[in-house]
């Protein structure tokens, strides 16, 4: 399946670099941890702010409190504009014009849903789970479910662009004796460190050695 192409999702440099495939799209948003959201506020002023992020189906959900900037802003149903990007190695070139990046990105158009309270309690154990699959946490009390509002966002005008060419350096540039290649870029999600104030009835979990790596 892949998304229709949109005049706002077109991509113009390099677009050859564009794909619109629903499961790469998906797969980039899954391994992100933090998306940037970019917004225009109600004085005006553009702003662009990072937050968590996870999906659950065609949708991208993000968490904060009813009185964050962010949140109550987006809850009036503006456009917003959902970035991701995944950097996948540095390249090293042969010259600076030549030194780059190897990345994957999405970027969505898309206005908000508030998350009805019914529903609330569902979308936060599953961004939970998400970012720390296999967690177990207590019941949410009615005051923190009543201070957080949940927004959702339909993923349907997106787009996805992908550089994973290594160098790329002008022809002559072949010969010359500079050395050039790339370096891995990943990131790497260590053993947990216990909270200092762990009760001694408490059992450490196995998913304090390490969590599961994410999208690759």
């Amino acid at each position: 399946m892949t998304y229709e192409v949109t005049e706002r999702t077109t991509v113009k440099r390099r677009p050859e670099r564009a794909h619109y495939d629903r499961d790469l799209v998906h797969s980039i948003i899954d391994e992100a941890l933090v998306a940037h959201i970019g917004f225009v506020d109600d004085a005006g002023v553009p702003r662009v702010i990072p937050t968590a992020i996870s999906r659950r189906g065609e949708e991208v959900i993000i968490h904060g409190s009813t009185k964050n900037h962010l949140i109550t802003t987006l809850a009036k149903g503006g456009t917003a504009c959902i970035s991701v990007t995944l950097v996948d190695s540095i390249v090293a070139g042969r010259s600076g014009f030549g030194c780059s990046m190897d990345y994957r990105s999405v970027v969505l158009y898309s206005q908000a849903e508030v998350v009805p309270d019914t529903e609330k309690a569902a979308y936060l154990e599953a961004q939970v789970q998400d970012l720390i699959p296999g967690h177990v946490i207590r019941e949410h009390r009615p005051n923190e479910l009543k201070a957080t509002m949940v927004l959702r966002f339909p993923i349907a005008e997106v787009s996805a662009k992908v550089r994973d060419a290594g160098c790329l350096d002008v022809e002559e540039d072949y010969a010359s004796d500079r050395w050039a290649g790339r370096f891995p870029v990943s990131t790497v999600i260590g053993p947990a460190e216990n909270c200092p104030r762990l009760g001694p009835q408490v059992a450490i979990p196995e998913i304090a050695a390490g969590l599961p790596p994410r999208g690759r």
